[in-house]
């Protein structure tokens, strides 16, 4: 009976032994698919998140342009109203400096009375010119 009794021992064990393999094997197969699937949900919320902050990043760029555009053509408001008041100045300077000319005892022209273009009175051209070009762009 000894012998009987080992025998059923041994098989016991290596069916056993088989058995841990098995159940071993399906312990793994099932950590590996949580994984997945954990790692497939956190993709899938990046991904998510993702399109929203382009989203955003749209909205804010779009609210960005269109206040650039308000700020340009208040510029080329206040630059024209500007210009305006400079012609109003000048055409009531003009009388004045008419006088001045005829006041001038030798008739010798200085460089205070014709000035060329000062690098100011270029810059703004320059900007003037510039805003126009951008607001023609967009137009």
């Amino acid at each position: 009976m000894n012998e009987n009794n080992t025998k059923n021992e041994y098989a016991n064990s290596r069916a056993l032994y088989v058995l841990k393999i098995i159940t071993l094997g399906f312990a793994i197969l099932a950590c590996v698919i949580v994984a997945t699937a954990m790692l497939t949900r956190w993709i899938m919320d990046l991904d998510q998140k993702i399109k929203e902050s382009s989203t955003k990043a749209a909205k804010a760029a779009a609210r960005l342009n269109k206040f650039r555009k308000a700020r340009i053509k208040h510029i080329l408001k206040q630059r024209k109203l500007q210009l305006k008041d400079e012609k109003k100045k000048n055409k009531k300077n003009k009388g004045d400096s008419d006088i001045e000319l005829a006041e001038m005892d030798d008739g010798a022209f200085t460089d205070e009375l014709f000035e060329d273009i000062t690098d100011d009175d270029a810059a703004a051209n320059d900007f003037d010119n510039d805003l126009a070009d951008i607001m023609d762009d967009e137009e």
